[in-house]
C-alpha cells in the first residue's frame, strides 16, 4: 500500500537548519538562475569557461568515459558534467536536447595510456584538460598526481 507524500501549500518554501529560505538561498548564490558553466567547475579559458553545461555535453563525457574507462569515475569530469548540466536544466536555462556549440565542434577526449607501473588518465572538453590522473604503484602504495587545467 503507498501513501501519498503531504503537499507543502504554493507559497511556503522549505527553511534550511538556520532558518533561511533554501529556494532564495540558492538563487542568491547563482544569481537569477544563472547557469553553472565551465568556468564555473574546471580550470578553463576563453569560450569556453562562459559556455553554460550542457545535457549532452554530459553525455558525451560519460560515453567517452564508458568507452576508454568502462566506467564513469566517481567525482571525475563526467560526473560533474553530468551534475551540473541536470541543474541547469532544472533551472531552465538549457533544454535536455541542448549542447554546447565549441563542445560539439570540438568534442571531449579520454585518453589512457599504461606505462609500466604507472597509469595516466588525461580528460579534456574542446581542447583544454579538465583532468588528468597519475596512478603509479610502488611497494603496494598507490601514488596519486594530478593536473588540474592545461591552457592552450
Amino acid at each position: 500500500m503507498s501513501q501519498e507524500q503531504p503537499q507543502r501549500p504554493h507559497g511556503q518554501s522549505q527553511m534550511n537548519q538556520g532558518g533561511q529560505d533554501m529556494q532564495s538561498q540558492e538563487q542568491g548564490r547563482h544569481g537569477k538562475q544563472e547557469p553553472i558553466k565551465y568556468g564555473d567547475v574546471f580550470l578553463v579559458s576563453g569560450e569556453l569557461a562562459d559556455k553554460p553545461i550542457a545535457p549532452q555535453d554530459a553525455a558525451m563525457m560519460q560515453t567517452a568515459e564508458h568507452l576508454v574507462l568502462g566506467k564513469t569515475q566517481k567525482g571525475g569530469p563526467a560526473a560533474k558534467m553530468l551534475s551540473a548540466s541536470a541543474r541547469n536544466e532544472k533551472a531552465g536555462v538549457v533544454g535536455h536536447t541542448d549542447f554546447t556549440d565549441i563542445t560539439g565542434n570540438e568534442g571531449v577526449t579520454v585518453s589512457e595510456i599504461d606505462v609500466p607501473g604507472s597509469r595516466i588518465v588525461t580528460e579534456a572538453v574542446a581542447g583544454q584538460v579538465s583532468l588528468s590522473l597519475s596512478l603509479s604503484l610502488s611497494g603496494g602504495l598507490y601514488f596519486i598526481g594530478v593536473l588540474i587545467a592545461w591552457y592552450n
